[in-house]
């Protein structure tokens, strides 16, 4: 079954889903924001918070094809899944809450003087018992960090995340900040946070590289395929690391090397001006731009819906069974 902020699903009701986006955020909520540094203006924040205007992007991406998000905001920066709950029934989308830990600057006040355990504990209350008087759950763990080497209340976050995964199942997804990539042999510093976890006893089949198409290894990205773990190509239209044209050729490139069960695709919007409603293209980029060029590189059907919809509900599935339906986009 995958968890929802409306309750439990079969894989098979998923339908096409993007496995890292943000709905409800607010980083001015951070409770170390000096972390980010002097040269981090607030008005570069993620935020989102408008309820109506997320209803009509969440409806946009129905309409478009789309059946599901997965929300990764960790508590401490805006995670509402009350609010998640509401825009799920106003939208008929799919939301699946995150537990775990985003960045240091985001994290919750209390994470340096909880132990591990402690930590752990929070989280597997979450996953199991639910967030707030409604009791509403998350779906998926998260790891975040944002030097060039997982390290400090970072690290703490990471082994917690990883005691609460073989406790409950679920599987985890992970962030890494770009501007430390060029520190990182390979570009890819999710390398490192598999190691780590890896070293927690848990298995590369529960993860979920997340950000590697910012500054890409194809050999990186292979090898870590190779090992189980899922490839997420989920900064799709942000040109700034990289061009989409790129990211494409990798993805076929990937494919043709035998990975395609390993591969998810996602946009990571968190800001106003990447919306629909601020005329941008929103949660449907995927859909008008980057599938077009899959197509042209020779990508067929099944292998899209692949990377869309199975490779998602397989990944979400905690009991890793289930039939996908299928999808013509």
């Amino acid at each position: 079954m995958i968890q929802t902020v409306l309750g439990p699903i079969n894989p098979s009701e998923l339908g096409v889903c993007l496995p890292h986006e943000h709905i409800w955020c607010d980083q001015n909520t951070a409770p170390r924001r000096e972390l980010f540094g002097v040269s981090r203006s607030t008005d570069d924040y993620m935020r989102l918070d408008d309820e109506a205007k997320m209803v009509g992007e969440l409806v946009a991406f129905r309409e478009a094809g789309g059946g599901a998000i997965i929300e990764v905001t960790c508590d401490g920066w805006g995670r509402d899944l009350d609010v998640l709950a509401r825009l799920s029934e106003a939208s008929g989308v799919h939301i699946i809450a995150t537990a775990g830990f985003y960045i240091e600057p985001c994290m919750p006040a209390d994470v340096a003087e909880r132990s591990v355990e402690e930590l752990a504990a929070q989280l597997v209350h979450e996953l199991t018992v639910g967030v707030g008087p409604d009791q509403r759950k998350p779906g998926i763990l998260k790891t975040s960090s944002h030097r060039a080497r997982v390290e400090g209340l970072e690290l703490k976050g990471l082994k917690a995340v990883a005691q609460a995964h073989l406790k409950t199942g679920a599987p985890i997804t992970t962030h890494t900040t770009g501007a430390r990539r060029q520190e990182i042999p390979g570009g890819v510093a999710a390398v490192e946070q598999l190691k780590l976890l890896q070293a927690e006893s848990v298995y590369a089949h529960h993860f979920i590289a997340g950000h590697v198409d910012e500054r890409p290894d194809i050999d990186v990205l292979a090898d870590l395929a190779g090992q189980g773990a899922y490839v997420q190509f989920d900064v799709i239209d942000k040109e700034n690391y990289l061009l989409d044209e790129t990211r494409a050729e990798l993805d076929a490139d990937l494919i043709a090397r035998g990975h395609v069960e390993r591969l998810l695709l996602s946009h990571d919007r968190n800001r106003d001006h990447e919306m629909r409603y601020t005329g941008h293209t929103g949660y449907c980029h995927i859909f008008e731009d980057f599938l077009p060029r899959l197509r042209r590189l020779g990508i067929n059907e099944d292998q899209i819906e692949t990377m869309m919809v199975a490779n998602p509900a397989r990944v979400l599935d905690v009991a890793g069974v289930g039939e996908f339906v299928g999808w013509s986009g």
